[in-house]
């Protein structure tokens, strides 16, 4: 059976965000249990990478997989700590990526508290290099940025919101693939919120 998805969460165990958010890669993680879950429910096939995986590798698996599409799921930082909100990037414009990357910011944007940055090309970053995950990966690949984890506001928005994001994603991922998202039910959700959403109250 083909794969639909390619969940390519954060490795950045040394990106540590503001206050109690600990580490990008322990943050990404905890979403992408939640858009897995979302996308194996609403009838999509996925694989995600491993922690213990070096990015070479992560491109590596997914391009002997050939998935539908990849999607990798970041939060980011900026120089000043005052950026916030979401964005998303592709390598370049005109392509599957791009529409993939609309339908998930699309989703993100919202949920969010903050004005995001939009969908951007990421082919210029690095000195011209780009990201390596979007140039090398064969299939349709975004790397998303859910919100900036050295903003005050933004960290606590994320460690407050992993369910919601999750779902945001696994939205646009399903509207890319022209499914209609299945709400999950009462139960189901308020265990995955006291799970993840440090907000979470009773």
């Amino acid at each position: 059976m083909a794969t639909d998805v390619y969940l390519s969460p954060s490795l950045q165990q040394w990106n540590i965000g503001y206050g109690s958010y600990g580490t990008e890669e322990q943050r990404m993680n905890q979403i992408t249990d939640v858009v897995a879950y979302e996308l194996d429910r609403n009838g999509l096939t996925l694989v995600r990478n491993k922690p213990s995986q070096t990015l070479q590798e992560v491109v590596a698996q997914s391009n002997a997989i050939s998935p539908k599409v990849h999607v990798a799921i970041h939060s980011n930082a900026s120089a000043s700590h005052n950026a916030r909100g979401p964005e998303v990037y592709v390598h370049k414009f005109g392509t599957d990526s791009e529409r993939l990357a609309k339908d998930i910011y699309d989703q993100l944007q919202a949920i969010s508290p903050a004005q995001g940055l939009g969908v951007k090309e990421g082919y210029t970053a690095f000195g011209g290099k780009g990201y390596y995950e979007l140039r090398r990966t064969k299939s349709p690949a975004v790397l998303i940025e859910v919100a900036y984890h050295d903003n005050p506001q933004d960290s606590r928005f994320i460690i407050d919101n992993i369910y919601e994001i999750g779902v945001a994603i696994a939205k646009g991922i399903l509207k890319y693939f022209g499914r209609a998202y299945r709400p999950d039910n009462p139960e189901n959700i308020a265990f995955l919120k006291k799970k993840y959403d440090s907000s979470y109250v009773e």
